[in-house]
């Protein structure tokens, strides 16, 4: 029976990245996240291409 599961993608997302922020960082991020009803990852992963664009 095959057709289980989600479909393959092109990039899969394996590596885990994570690092310490203060609480108050993190209150900003989450009041953030929800302001603009994105997940944290969506808006690190914007801010990361954000500075890749803007820093050569």
């Amino acid at each position: 029976m095959a057709g289980h599961g989600r479909p393959p993608v092109e990039d899969p997302k394996t590596v885990k990245v994570g690092f310490r922020v203060s609480e108050a960082e993190r209150d900003r991020l989450l009041a953030y996240c929800e302001k603009m009803n994105l997940t944290q990852s969506q808006v690190l992963k914007e801010a990361l291409e954000l500075l890749y664009k803007t820093k050569p």
